[in-house]
């Protein structure tokens, strides 16, 4: 009879695994944030590494040919205007990715999704992709998309609309040299990020697409303003991205009046790496003077720290 009673006195009752699993429910919402600030801690450390790569590629790429490579080539032969190719495949050959580059068939365009390139284009690497982003999926048809575009500077891609553009690093048809840079390579932004929208026919990121792989210093990272995109292709247009808003304000990819701004999934800001090499985390709270000034390779600017 008295170990019976011992036994039941030793029992939990209801109210006390209540408390238990309580207790147990605010240690793991104590615990949940620290352990996803680690875990993002950890993907932006692999992003300021990829970014690390690709400055280490690009200085490669201009010890070899003693310039940086094209935002992007056009082909103004012939009927229309053929994309040939864009500056993360000029890049491949100095990250080990020589196979996929030799399969390049240079004489064809990125064009539609049934060329001899489609299936280069539908390729994503893992040195491209910000581990924050998720994955790369097609946001273009059949173009996987990139969390890294180059700087176009300030201004629209195409820079006869306005004239007031200033050329960034990364042009079309126009091949930069250090020498060029009188503003100073540690002071000129080369490559940041962008945000791969899920919904729709988003082309912004797609490295395949002059309109995706590059992006303009007009406004300051993680901006709110709506990136100028083409008809078609803001899956958005009437109910904004909150991440990364968009509007459509123009039709035809000959024009392309487009204009996109630099935006990430880490708190606070954007990666970016300057002409120098080196990487940086850019506050989006930076003054947009100081961020047109880190746009532009040879703008005469004078940038304190930023």
């Amino acid at each position: 009879m008295n170990l019976r009673t011992r036994s039941r006195n030793h029992a939990f009752t209801l109210v006390e695994l209540l408390v238990v699993i309580a207790i147990i429910g605010i240690l793991v919402a104590l615990l949940l944030p620290a352990i996803q600030a680690a875990r993002e801690a950890a993907r932006r450390a692999q992003c300021l590494n990829n970014l690390k790569q690709l400055g280490i590629a690009l200085h490669n790429y201009h010890d070899a040919l003693l310039v940086f490579p094209a935002g992007h080539t056009l082909d103004r032969t012939g009927p229309g205007y053929g994309d040939r190719f864009t500056w993360p495949v000029a890049l491949w050959p100095y990250m080990e990715q020589d196979a996929l580059y030799s399969q390049m068939n240079f004489r064809s365009d990125f064009g539609g999704c049934y060329t001899w390139n489609t299936p280069i284009m539908m390729t994503a690497l893992a040195s491209f992709q910000c581990p924050s982003d998720g994955d790369s999926e097609f946001g273009h048809a059949c173009r996987v998309r990139n969390s890294y575009v180059s700087n176009t500077g300030i201004g629209y891609l195409r820079k006869e609309l306005p004239a007031k553009h200033k050329p960034g690093v990364f042009q079309q048809n126009k091949f930069v040299k250090m020498r060029d840079m009188t503003d100073g390579t540690s002071t000129t932004v080369g490559i940041s990020e962008i945000l791969k929208v899920r919904e729709g026919y988003d082309y912004r990121g797609t490295w395949s697409y002059p309109e995706g792989c590059h992006y303009q210093h007009d406004r300051t990272p993680n901006t709110r303003i709506p990136d100028e995109v083409r008809t078609g292709m803001c899956p958005n247009a009437d109910a904004n991205h909150p991440e990364a808003p968009c509007i459509e304000t123009y039709n035809s990819h000959l024009t392309r009046r487009i204009l996109l701004s630099a935006r990430s999934q880490h708190p606070g800001g954007v990666q970016a790496m300057l002409m120098d090499g080196s990487t940086k985390f850019i506050n989006q709270a930076i003054d947009t003077a100081t961020w047109q000034a880190l746009g532009t390779p040879f703008g005469y600017e004078v940038i304190g720290t930023f």
